[in-house]
């Protein structure tokens, strides 16, 4: 489990957060850049961690759409799960993943993070960013959104250098589950989130 952690904690450290406005930006990056910049004011914010740790997950839960990322990381796993697994599932990689996202940032240098704009296609865009971090050169960043209710752009999927986090995920996923079982998988998840 210590190769896919390594992965998608170092997309993680690049996908953190920022500040820097781009005049193109179009409704995507908008949506984008509001949330990221709240999420930013929380963690560094200096209310109880109980109350941070509740408004970092509301943040995070608007901007991410855990069901889609949990299928599309099982993918062929999924449909062999009843209702009650999937749910466990989503709700376990979400708890993974969201942890994962805050813990970098700290690392990230928000004044130099840029918003390079979105091209959007029906109701899928990509979100185009370069962030910085306090010790590496600038890395490439691309949020898959889609568009789902009330208007809103959900993130689907990060590539980090256009690597896919969620296909770096589905990989380690599968690993284990044939090296093992899907119960050693959600065992291992388990262990993780605690």
């Amino acid at each position: 489990m210590g190769y896919w952690r390594t992965l998608v904690m170092a997309g993680l450290y690049a996908v953190a957060l920022g500040l820097v406005t781009d005049a193109s930006a179009g409704e995507p990056t908008d949506q984008l850049r509001s949330q990221i910049e709240q999420l930013y004011q929380v963690v560094k914010g200096t209310a109880p961690e109980s109350t941070k740790d509740r408004e970092q997950t509301e943040i995070l839960d608007r901007m991410f759409d855990w069901s889609r990322m949990a299928e599309a990381a099982l993918r062929g796993h999924w449909q062999q799960r009843t209702p009650a697994e999937r749910t466990e599932f989503t709700q376990l990689f979400a708890s993974l993943f969201r942890r994962a996202y805050v813990s970098r940032v700290h690392v990230i240098d928000a004044s130099k993070f840029q918003y390079l704009g979105d091209s959007i296609q029906g109701d899928r865009a990509t979100v185009r960013t370069k962030v910085f971090t306090k010790k590496t050169t600038p890395i490439d960043v691309g949020y898959t959104v889609r568009l789902g209710e009330g208007r809103r752009w959900r993130i689907e999927d990060v590539r980090v250098e256009g690597i896919s986090l969620i296909d770096n995920y589905r990989t380690q996923f599968d690993s284990l589950i044939a090296r093992s079982s899907y119960a050693g998988l959600m065992e291992k998840l388990r262990g993780s989130v605690k």
